[in-house]
């Protein structure tokens, strides 16, 4: 290709690429008074922000994971959200350390360098921190890279990051390309080149390879004097303190949610008038010369991150026996499987597709600490099998697939079996219980009963109002009844469960967003809170009441599985008919995701047909909303739960998660469980008459 063609080519990468990277590079402020302007960074995960230590650590105490984190503010747009410093390392400056630990003399605070703002020079590798957002946002995310830094090349590059002029924040983008890399492996710094100038403001910011379509460093500091300047490269990341369990391995999570949030929006977007990462990535031939296509690379990085990760050595394992030898030189080990996969490219011999579907197979049938779904190794095994068969590889090597796939299967320790016999949670308790009565003629104000159900079955009236309350007032007028119904039914070690009591129309009464102590949590971040309807009950037939009692032993004996009825690929679906209903086997649980405001007319359908326990969504969700996590979400609920007398502590669990701003509960925020007992009617106090609407 001539030069002129090359540069019209990366004038076109840049064209596409820029606007992607620019949508999802966000200022870092201060949370003091003003809110001053501390440096840029970019989100890399859903409600996930990366960007320099010492950009996080400009102000206020030192930050380390376990200790007092410190606040911040992202600003995103037109809105200042608040932000958590999860990690950033170093904790702080050091006097005399030169900005890259591993020998070279490069970096804030030596050979020429300082850093790209107004902060101290002495900043250490890594130089990087994770912001977490304490309420969840619909946003962008970038690409990050999951090469390793040896395959860095002197590729042009473009960073990105905000700078203020005068009085006003601008967005500031500059070109450049690599000039070098710095320590082991090129796994601590890259040097950028002279070509442009980096201002005051950009440490933070995302570094993307106009060639590969991805993020590969995080701009860090700018030569004094001179044009040009340092990135963190990404591969520093996996510093980041290790975790027994994956749920607190920082790492994990933010990578995790990373690969599947393109997945999602990849396999959401074909069918749809939406531009992302991967379809870029094909506009400018980001996988020209590699073996898997855009497409391909992105699905097969979303089904890898649903696999429970691999620890470093089984991980290096995998690796050197499909690379047929180790791999040498790098500085730092990888962590994640994505990070396994950025090793297998540009191999000195051998097939790269070949290792690829190799690796896909010994990671899907791998030894593993924590359990994997079976559906998921499965998928794992079909993307290769697929892939295999598509790409036209002979059936010699095809073969040998399936045999290294049906006999590592074979050789794993057998799975143990799910529980059968009778759950110890299903022996009564005390319950407490909510009632609801819209009054007609006063839509905006509701009568309201709370009761108590003791072991024994007897219904008692804590306290009742039948005058109207407006439905602002509700929560601080229920708060002394319902703490004394709680303070009946507690007992040690137990949290009693409220009952919401409503008719149909009020399925969506969010009870458990209520704070009955107005400095408290949620009401169901602090106890299991499910919905029971009040409507006349569907099972008058004999034939109905035997099977939803079916359903109902079925769900709490045995381990429930979970479907998603009403949504599939992000599209909303038809629910199926009423004799398909009752044809799903007993242990079937029914999921909603996108029946909004036809919910209650769902959830009716479902209990015609022989259903006394659901999942729903209870705030509507946008037709071009993904809502890939919800879907995987709940089978994940459901397994931690164990039976269906588990759910309500589960959903409690994860409304607490919500509650504390853990990105990964966000997709549960409107999530409601229906939980129609029909071993305990509702009843009125003091009679056996059953409780129904007027």
């Amino acid at each position: 290709m001539t030069s002129g063609g090359a540069s019209e080519q990366l004038a076109q990468a840049a064209e596409i690429l820029v606007p992607l990277a620019e949508e999802a590079t966000v200022r870092i402020h201060g949370a003091d008074a003003g809110n001053p302007l501390l440096g840029s960074g970019f989100f890399v995960a859903p409600n996930w922000v990366l960007t320099c230590a010492h950009v996080a650590r400009a102000e206020g105490e030192v930050t380390l994971v376990g200790a007092p984190r410190k606040e911040v503010r992202v600003g995103y747009r037109d809105r200042l959200l608040a932000g958590v410093v999860e990690w950033a390392q170093p904790a702080g400056p050091a006097a005399g350390v030169p900005g890259q630990n591993q020998g070279t003399g490069y970096g804030p605070g030596g050979s020429g360098y300082r850093a790209a703002d107004r902060v101290p020079t002495g900043w250490a590798a890594p130089d990087l921190a994770l912001i977490r957002l304490v309420d969840p946002l619909d946003h962008p995310c970038v690409w990050l890279t999951e090469r390793t830094a040896k395959g860095y090349t002197t590729n042009p590059v473009a960073y990105f990051g905000w700078l203020p002029m005068g009085d006003v924040l601008v967005p500031y983008s500059g070109r450049c390309v690599i000039s070098g890399q710095l320590g082991v492996g090129g796994g601590g710094l890259i040097r950028l080149s002279n070509d442009d100038e980096m201002p005051q403001g950009l440490s933070g910011g995302p570094v993307v390879d106009l060639v590969r379509g991805e993020v590969i460093g995080v701009l860090q500091a700018r030569r004094a004097e001179r044009d040009g300047g340092l990135a963190v490269s990404i591969q520093q990341l996996r510093l980041l303190p290790t975790a027994e369990n994956p749920a607190d391995d920082l790492y994990h999570r933010v990578m995790t949610a990373h690969d599947l949030y393109h997945a999602d929006h990849h396999k959401f977007l074909l069918n749809r008038d939406f531009y992302g990462w991967t379809e870029a990535h094909g506009e400018i031939g980001a996988s020209a010369g590699r073996a898997l296509t855009p497409g391909r690379r992105t699905t097969l990085l979303g089904l890898l991150a649903q696999l429970p990760p691999p620890s470093a050595r089984a991980l290096g394992d995998i690796v050197t026996e499909v690379r047929g030898a180790a791999g040498q030189g790098f500085a730092v080990a990888p962590r994640a499987w994505r990070d396994g996969l950025g090793m297998l490219y540009n191999l000195p011999h051998g097939s790269e597709l070949e290792a690829v579907l190799r690796y896909a197979v010994l990671a899907a049938t791998a030894e593993r600490t924590q359990p994997a779904r079976e559906s998921d190794e499965r998928k794992l095994w079909e993307w290769a099998q697929s892939t295999a068969a598509d790409q036209d590889l002979t059936m010699l090597f095809r073969t040998s697939l399936m045999g290294e796939w049906t006999s590592r299967l074979r050789a794993r320790h057998a799975e143990v079996p799910a529980q059968t016999g009778p759950d110890p949670a299903l022996r009564a308790r005390g319950e407490a219980q909510l009632e609801i009565i819209p009054r007609g003629w006063e839509p905006d104000r509701f009568d309201w009963r709370v009761t108590v159900s003791p072991e024994s079955g007897e219904v008692d009236c804590v306290d009742e109002d039948f005058r109207g309350t407006a439905v602002a007032d509700l929560p601080a007028r229920l708060a002394a009844p319902l703490t004394e119904a709680f303070r009946r039914c507690d007992e040690p070690g137990y949290v009693a469960a409220l009952q919401l009591a409503v008719p149909g129309s009020l399925m969506a009464f969010a009870a458990d967003t209520w704070r009955l102590d107005p400095d408290g949590a949620t009401l169901g971040a602090l106890r299991p809170v499910v919905v029971r309807r009040t409507d006349p009950p569907p099972d008058t037939d004999a034939d109905v009441a035997e099977e939803r009692l079916g359903r109902w032993h079925a769900l709490h004996r045995r381990a429930p599985d979970p479907e998603v009825l009403d949504c599939e690929d992000s599209q909303t679906r038809p629910l199926p008919d009423d004799d398909e209903l009752r044809a799903r086997p007993q242990e079937m649980l029914p999921v909603l995701c996108r029946s909004g405001a036809a919910a209650p007319e769902a959830l009716h359908r479902l209990l015609r047909c022989g259903y006394s326990v659901a999942l729903w969504r209870r705030d509507p969700i946008e037709s071009r909303q993904v809502c890939s996590e919800l879907h995987r979400g709940v089978p994940r609920a459901v397994r931690a739960a164990r039976t269906a007398a588990g759910l309500p502590a589960r959903l409690a669990d994860l409304r607490a998660a919500v509650a504390e701003g853990v990105p990964e509960a966000f997709w549960s925020g409107a999530l409601a469980l229906l939980y129609d007992d029909p071993t305990r009617p509702l009843t009125l106090p003091g009679t056996d008459e059953l409780l129904e609407t007027p």
